[in-house]
């Protein structure tokens, strides 16, 4: 089986890194696996860092023409079915297979996501078969399906290899955003601040996104904690800085949500989140994080000063999460990419 892995975004999130964690598993599973990705863009560059030969197409913002160049790739390439996130991205790959004339399309939606079903997403689930991939069960229980979306089952995120945590050189804490969440940075560093007169020692990354960041570094010196601040978008640094972290809080939403958790409880590291459903499927309070029934500054605050001073406290929610980085396997996550093809393959 060929399959291809479409990328129409220029930046790395939550649902770029779905794919490529899918596609790694695939690969060694035997698949093929080709990674589409708009050319000179952050997502193409670390696709290649992840082992990939990513192949770039110049991604205009014109669904036919982009369709245009998706459809020389699907013709050297062969590809039995095309992942996609979106109705966009859905309406380029149907448009794109159905010019060459084999080929199917699995559309993934994420973690909590609204099925969205627009003029987009229905006129290309005419002119190529299309399955909808959901992340949970629960989420596929709740999604209504059109009548030409074939339900291609269930694919969860898995976490990645169990990780030695890092020592920290002092109380660290990793806040992860994304481009949807960063107005809940100010009320995160509101409690930091509040926070850092007990413990000197206190460094803060701010990982996600990077883009207003000059008035994000007037913010955090506003509230005197500029010198312990530290900011980063990259993949690689925020796997470092969450396994080096004491506690690791998470802002962002969705797969960006789903991943830095699983990260997080990989690197045996606890996880402090708002009590949403999302973050229920992950943290289960008191045993790997906690889960702030309160957002004011001040709950939050007294939550990671216990943290950070109490050794008992810590080592219990550590423990808890390295146990639960193994129920979320990888071969899993494989299992239900390679069960979305199949679907929509033989439908």
């Amino acid at each position: 089986m060929r399959v291809c892995f479409l990328f129409l975004d220029v930046v790395w999130d939550g649902h770029a890194r779905a794919f490529v964690e899918a596609g790694r598993e695939m690969r060694a599973r035997g698949v093929e696996v080709v990674m589409v990705c708009p050319a000179r863009s952050q997502v193409s560059r670390i696709v290649r860092d992840a082992g990939f030969d990513a192949v770039e197409i110049a991604v205009r913002g014109r669904w036919l023409t982009d369709a245009w160049r998706l459809r020389g790739v699907l013709k050297q390439t062969l590809s039995d079915v095309v992942f996609v996130h979106g109705e966009r991205a859905q309406l380029v790959a149907s448009v794109a297979i159905r010019s060459v004339g084999r080929g199917a399309v699995v559309r993934r939606n994420p973690p909590r996501a609204h099925l969205s079903d627009g003029r987009a997403a229905r006129f290309g689930a005419r002119l190529a078969r299309t399955g909808m991939l959901f992340a949970s069960e629960e989420d596929r229980r709740t999604a209504q399906l059109s009548l030409r979306l074939i339900d291609a089952g269930v694919a969860v995120s898995a976490a990645p290899d169990v990780m030695s945590p890092r020592v920290p050189t002092g109380a660290v804490v990793t806040c992860v955003f994304d481009r949807d969440t960063r107005g809940a940075l100010l009320p995160a560093l509101r409690a930091l601040a509040l926070v850092a007169p007990r413990h000197p020692e206190l460094r803060i990354v701010l990982t996600g996104p990077t883009g207003d960041d000059d008035a994000l570094r007037i913010q955090v010196a506003a509230l005197g904690i500029g010198s312990a601040v530290s900011l980063t978008d990259e993949p690689a640094e925020r796997a470092i800085a969450v396994s080096g972290a004491r506690v690791v809080w998470i802002l962002a939403d969705g797969d960006d949500f789903g991943f830095a958790a699983l990260d997080a409880f990989a690197a045996g590291v606890p996880v402090l989140a708002s009590r949403t459903p999302l973050a229920a499927r992950y943290v289960t309070d008191g045993v790997n994080g906690i889960a702030l029934t309160a957002t004011e500054p001040a709950n939050a605050a007294s939550t990671i000063a216990r943290l950070l001073a109490d050794d008992s406290v810590h080592s219990q929610l550590a423990t808890g999460a390295r146990a639960t980085a193994a129920h979320w396997p990888r071969a899993a996550m494989a299992e239900g990419y390679e069960r979305a093809a199949a679907a929509v393959r033989n439908s």
